[in-house]
């Protein structure tokens, strides 16, 4: 038996392909640890390509079950390829996963030619779901954690808990990526570069996240061992790479983990290997950052947002701008750079009313960014506008109230996916040019482009 998964082709509609499907790694990764000696293969389909290519490759490599892995932003993309392989392969299975279609599944079913969605963490699911196309496996209906059409109609079985723990699930299958047809971030200090998944879940439920999809069951956060991690690293390093993004919504949840974790990697001894992560304002210590200095890890990326306290709060983010400014001075001290994430003309809800950003509250978070950058308290930026995503609270309050200007088309956005009361085409795209502008000429100070 031969499996294929696929990303969407990335020539018909570019997006950010800058790491491999690391979704997809892992799947591969479980499956070949559970299938082993059983005769079956697992092929991946990268997104380098047109959809001619990506139908020519399914011709060539004549799977026995497809599977497609996608996010809200590709959405129209992948939907469309998902008509196109049914066209040409009308009798080959197909299977969705994701972001997407965990957030979307009973659209996904309605709209698309996809036999079975994937609902949430998908190794276990995965799994079960060969033995079924195998012949081996229990019915549909019996795998939790999907859902398929029955009897016409979207039809979703019971959930699938969660994993209690992540030091179990194999390694992402490493072995059959070539790093070379990557770019990885725009901003690093060493290439190749790709990211390791340190952790699962977080606590918090941000406005604009669509992370509460995810919390089918607890914990909402699962840490991998500090010594798994550093193993893993290893792996990479004799691979070739140099340089690691450690991807966890909040790296630093608590103060001894991350602690923990950079001393696994220093113990590792490789000095031109360098690291970044994400981390939260408000658990940043001096000693967490003397420690992320000795594993070379070189920059953060810290969730600001936005300039106002107001829409700080009301988008429940729980920090304070003053926790802002104390850990960018915390890792200035010790020469640690920081991205700060900013978002403009958010929304949310408050008091069963809609609340949302004032263009002059927008000028005020881009002083704000102005003054950190001055500061040398931030060194890059990012500078877009909220963009409601399914399973998101900013999603049900844009529907809510009657905002989304194409709910179809909504990942595409260039400028904006809502319309607020008040704020005119014309004071977003000012907007935007005035942060893009600061964005681009502090990071042609700061340094650290990869061009490519």
């Amino acid at each position: 038996m031969r499996i294929l998964l696929a990303d969407p082709p990335w020539r018909e509609q570019a997006f950010d392909a800058s790491y491999p499907n690391l979704g997809i790694l892992y799947l591969i990764g479980s499956a070949r640890k559970r299938f082993a000696g059983q005769g079956i293969s697992f092929e991946y389909l990268e997104s380098q390509w047109d959809l001619n290519h990506h139908l020519d490759s399914i011709e060539r490599l004549r799977p026995d079950l497809y599977g497609l892995s996608y996010t809200s932003v590709t959405a129209h993309l992948a939907h469309r390829t998902l008509a196109a392989v049914r066209a040409r392969f009308p009798k080959l299975p197909i299977i969705v996963g994701g972001p997407h279609p965990t957030a979307a599944w009973e659209s996904v079913l309605r709209e698309t030619e996809a036999d079975v969605c994937a609902i949430g963490e998908g190794e276990v699911t995965f799994g079960d779901l060969v033995a079924h196309y195998a012949g081996g496996g229990p019915p549909l209906e019996e795998i939790p954690g999907i859902a398929f059409r029955r009897d016409g109609e979207p039809y979703r079985t019971a959930p699938r808990a969660l994993l209690p723990g992540l030091d179990d699930i194999s390694f992402p299958a490493w072995d059959i990526i070539d790093f070379s047809k990557y770019k990885g971030m725009h901003i690093k200090r060493a290439e190749p570069q790709t990211y390791v998944v340190v952790s699962r879940g977080c606590p918090f439920d941000c406005w604009f996240c669509s992370n509460p999809i995810w919390k089918v069951s607890k914990p909402w956060v699962r840490l991998r061992a500090p010594e798994s991690i550093a193993e893993e690293v290893e792996q990479l390093y004799q691979r070739g790479i140099r340089e690691i993004y450690l991807s966890a919504d909040e790296f630093n949840l608590n103060y001894q983990w991350p602690i923990d974790v950079a001393r696994a990697i220093q113990n590792l001894k490789h000095p031109d290997l360098f690291f970044q992560c994400n981390v939260r304002a408000d658990k940043v210590t001096d000693e967490m950052a003397r420690e992320f200095k000795k594993m070379n890890l070189w920059m953060v990326h810290l969730g600001i947002e936005s300039g106002n306290q107001r829409t700080i709060d009301g988008l429940q983010k729980h920090i304070r701008l003053d926790q802002v400014i104390d850990a960018c001075r915390i890792l200035k001290a010790n020469d640690i750079k920081v991205f700060g994430f900013f978002m403009l003309y958010h929304a949310w809800e408050e008091n069963g009313r809609l609340a949302y950003e004032t263009r002059a509250e927008v000028d005020n978070t881009l002083h704000f960014s102005r003054r950190l950058l001055r500061e040398r308290l931030i060194h890059y930026m990012s500078w877009h506008v909220a963009t409601p995503y399914p399973g998101s609270r900013l999603w049900r309050t844009a529907v809510k109230y009657n905002l989304l200007i194409d709910p179809d088309q909504v990942g595409d956005a260039r400028e904006s996916a809502m319309n607020l009361p008040g704020v005119s085409d014309r004071d977003i795209r000012r907007s935007l040019r005035q942060g893009y502008i600061l964005k681009i000429w502090y990071a042609l100070r700061s340094g650290h482009i990869h061009w490519r």
